[in-house]
């Protein structure tokens, strides 16, 4: 029996333990006769000692054996170019192999590819189709993103409170991003009734996991006493958090804070520093406040 350098993919003596070639070592050694199970740890192995075109390959033997974790790890190599050239069309073929094997990441992947355009024309209807299926298999960001296409009604018909209900779902699985929605869903009764308690509880449990937005509406909560008695020191708390994050409407904010001194010591210097990130960022209500402060500063 031999073994296949999986660095430079040179056939090796058996009992030889490094490559004739490049001297890689026989750890990983890559035969044939493996199990596509055993390839597809081999590659995991491979890519956890920095070894990413040999991962790329244990994940192409154990994928052409059918075996759908590898035929999803491979698409996954070339959707960003880890180990092999990138191919996003490639890509999507091994993702919908995989899919069709009863992969949830694949079937997720796949959709992704769908709703984006990647290796394929944008098809709202199959992205849907694909995030129902790993949704039902519990993968928890399917989930919030199909609770984004109902929201939205991209492939589906819309429903806020079909969307209400599966950011609940990926939530409770730990999604920062659906904690948020279901926040902003109880803030504004959308799919739900109005409850600033709720909202404040959701937009705690995200800001917890640094979600920006998340964090800047936990910034707001406090300046309004949304769900909270107002607290402007709190509010500038959350509001910086978020601004360092690159959050445009919480640099904005947080230059209000500091142009009134809500919260802070009034700075007009800070708070032209901060309408400046924010108008860099695109922000509206910054850019006029940049040049309201211009001719003061």
């Amino acid at each position: 029996m031999s073994w296949i350098c999986p660095m430079c993919s040179t056939s090796n003596d058996d009992s030889a333990d490094h490559c004739m070639v490049c001297d890689a070592v026989k750890d990983l050694k890559f035969t044939v006769e493996a199990s596509p199970e055993q390839q597809y740890k081999d590659g995991l192995a491979a890519r956890e000692a920095g070894m990413e075109s040999a991962a790329a390959q244990f994940f192409l033997a154990a994928a052409e054996k059918g075996y759908a974790p590898a035929e999803n790890e491979y698409a996954s190599c070339l959707y960003s170019g880890r180990g092999v050239e990138r191919d996003l069309y490639s890509a999507f073929e091994y993702f919908r192999r995989a899919a069709s094997h009863g992969s949830a990441k694949a079937q997720y992947n796949l959709a992704c590819c769908f709703l984006y355009g990647h290796g394929v024309e944008v098809n709202n209807e199959m992205a849907a189709k694909y995030l129902a299926m790993a949704s039902s298999r519990g993968h928890a960001q399917a989930k919030y993103l199909l609770g984004t296409c109902y929201y939205y009604g991209k492939g589906v018909e819309q429903n806020y409170s079909t969307a209400f209900s599966f950011y609940s779902a990926a939530a409770s699985a730990g999604i920062a991003a659906a904690s948020y929605n279901m926040g902003f869903c109880y803030e504004n009764g959308i799919g739900t009734r109005r409850d600033f308690s709720q909202a404040f509880d959701c937009y705690s449990l995200a800001a917890a996991k640094e979600h920006p937005a998340a964090l800047n509406a936990m910034g707001n909560c406090y300046f309004y006493g949304t769900g909270t008695e107002k607290n402007a020191e709190k509010a500038a708390v959350y509001y910086r958090k978020a601004a360092d994050k690159g959050f445009a409407a919480a640099q904005y904010n947080l230059g209000v804070c500091y142009e009134k001194g809500y919260g802070v010591t009034a700075d007009l210097s800070t708070a032209k520093a901060w309408y400046k990130h924010s108008a860099d960022g695109k922000n509206k209500d910054a850019a006029e406040a940049l040049k309201r402060l211009s001719p003061l500063v």
